[in-house]
């Protein structure tokens, strides 16, 4: 029997290739499930997470970074429960998690740094786009329905490279979900939802994932999608100077008007991204990453 990219695949298929793609570290989950529960303590909290030291470092790292801005340093998970609230904790709980779940996969057509770099630079443009529009009352999923957008293409890259490589070499006439469609039979972003799904993640950050190439959807979600779909498209490009600058690129955004956002707030996010996406990948634990790929 033939390797995986051999092989005529599914999104389920796929989804079978390792223990990371079938449910999230057992530590999130634990610590997710206090997270929701009224009655646990902050204490009962921190120790939870404490039992995965790597986890626990990352996530005081990154409440600790110029990103949150705290006046105070957090020295415990427990007092970054109390003073961020369990909403974003869980928030950023995810973004550590997930940086860990996938090596990069050293092949050409994919680089890692720039996977990270521009899923980080279009969770903070969605979540000051969200904080901006005041459709979106939680700026903090945005942050973090960006961070996971595109892992559908990650997993692809990690699972399937040679099938991946074949779709990069292929948008270029086709673009990129059409290139996918030939390829694979199915789009990222259809494989992101259904591992959204699986993880058992919020059904904001499912729908968000698989929607994000969607420059009309008018559903469940639709504010937020929108969102993500302008921060995706956004993100792709250096900030633009001034409203001049925005309006020319916005004229390859369809739809963008159906985001509710004026253009001084395009610009501001984007020059927020371009000042902070570094400090969040050093809160993540990616300098390294950075560091190598110069």
């Amino acid at each position: 029997m033939g390797s995986i990219d051999e092989e005529v695949i599914t999104i389920e298929s796929l989804l079978e290739q390792g223990p990371e793609l079938s449910s999230l570290p057992e530590v999130y989950l634990r610590v997710t499930e206090l997270l929701d529960d009224s009655c646990a303590t902050v204490y009962e909290i921190g120790e939870a997470v404490q039992t995965d030291p790597a986890i626990s470092t990352r996530i005081l790292t990154m409440v600790n970074s110029a990103y949150y801005g705290m006046p105070h340093r957090i020295s415990t998970i427990s007092q970054a429960t109390a003073l961020l609230g369990r909403d974003r904790i869980k928030q950023i709980l995810i973004g550590s998690v997930l940086v860990n779940l996938f090596a990069d996969p050293e092949i050409e057509s994919f680089s890692l740094k720039d996977f990270w770099l521009h899923s980080i630079k279009t969770a903070i443009i969605a979540k000051q786009l969200a904080i901006q529009s005041g459709d979106v009352s939680d700026s903090d999923a945005l942050f973090i329905a960006g961070l996971l957008h595109d892992t559908g293409s990650l997993v692809l890259a990690d699972k399937v490279p040679l099938l991946f490589d074949r779709v990069y070499h292929l948008r270029r006439k086709l673009g990129l979900l059409a290139a996918e469609r030939e390829v694979l039979g199915f789009d990222h972003s259809e494989l992101g939802e259904a591992l959204m799904t699986r993880w058992g993640l919020p059904e904001l950050l499912v729908t968000c994932t698989g929607h994000h190439h969607d420059s009309g959807y008018n559903s469940t979600y639709a504010s937020s999608v929108r969102l993500v779909y302008m921060a995706n498209e956004l993100s792709h490009h250096l900030p633009p100077l001034d409203e001049g600058e925005a309006l020319e690129l916005l004229r390859d955004i369809d739809n963008w008007q159906l985001a509710g956002i004026k253009v001084d707030q395009i610009c501001l996010a984007c020059q927020l991204a371009e000042e902070q996406v570094f400090d969040v990948m050093e809160s993540l634990g990616m300098i390294n990453m950075v560091v190598r790929g110069e």
